[in-house]
């Protein structure tokens, strides 16, 4: 069999799905060589046991990396490693609800600031409100769980009827839509996502590791209710040099 052996059965986090655990893990492993280009891994049924996961969670997250063309898998010969590293953690490749939903679970953003603002000049244009409407606030940092450094940060604004959604946060771990649904009891009927290039702002620079006026890039994001009613609009910021956005386009 190509390859080491893989390392023992993992200590998994709660909050976060088990199959991107399992990618994450299988992808430090090729990435320190253990498994190398052109090596394959052990069996979908002996990697389960090893790690203690089913078959079916191995599956998915072999699907993972599949998708960001680490591993490859034909019939007859097994999962071969096809490349190292693709820096799928600057990826942002959600296309549905669903995507979203994964992303947050695998990351963990960390609250700096919370406060009621009023909008006004660009950023009521681009959220679509009236000059001097009020909102709650949250910015900080986001981070892929267990890493320490930020890769990219997060502002939000919130309906205030939703304020005590994340009174009692620090750290939120799961989709803050999720939340505002469950709380307003009203679901989110579209996101609509604009991404532009930027120069990144001074405290937003400082907590990416950048100098003020670096390239960027942001991606905003509207999230509607019932009646065009704006929920909560969220911008993320990313550096310029790490950031790609993937989609797939269908032939009909």
């Amino acid at each position: 069999m190509d390859g080491q052996a893989v390392e023992m059965k993992l200590t998994f986090e709660k909050g976060t799905p088990r199959y991107l655990q399992v990618a994450r893990h299988l992808q430090k492993l090729i990435d320190d060589n253990t498994y190398g280009v052109g090596t394959l891994l052990p069996p979908e049924a002996e990697l389960a046991e090893i790690l203690g996961v089913s078959r079916h969670t191995v599956r998915q997250a072999i699907a993972q990396l599949r998708e960001r063309g680490m591993l490859s898998a034909r019939k007859g010969v097994g999962t071969r490693v096809e490349a190292v590293e693709d820096d799928w953690r600057s990826r942002f490749t959600a296309d549905s609800r669903g995507g979203l939903f994964d992303f947050a679970r695998a990351t963990e953003w960390h609250f700096k600031t919370r406060k009621m603002v009023e909008v006004r000049g660009q950023t009521a244009t681009e959220m679509g409100v009236r000059p001097g409407r009020k909102f709650f606030y949250l910015s900080g940092p986001r981070y892929y769980a267990g890493e320490d450094n930020p890769f990219c940060v997060n502002e939000v604004y919130l309906d205030p009827r939703l304020k005590s959604v994340v009174s009692d946060i620090d750290v939120l771990r799961v989709a803050l839509f999720s939340l505002v649904e469950e709380k307003s009891g009203e679901r989110v009927k579209e996101i609509h996502q604009d991404v532009r290039a930027i120069h990144l702002p001074e405290e937003i620079a400082h907590d990416l590791g950048r100098k003020p006026g670096d390239l960027g890039l942001t991606m905003t994001r509207r999230y509607m209710g019932s009646g065009a009613r704006l929920l909560e609009y969220a911008v993320q910021y990313y550096r310029g040099d790490n950031f790609t956005y993937h989609t797939t386009l269908s032939s009909t």
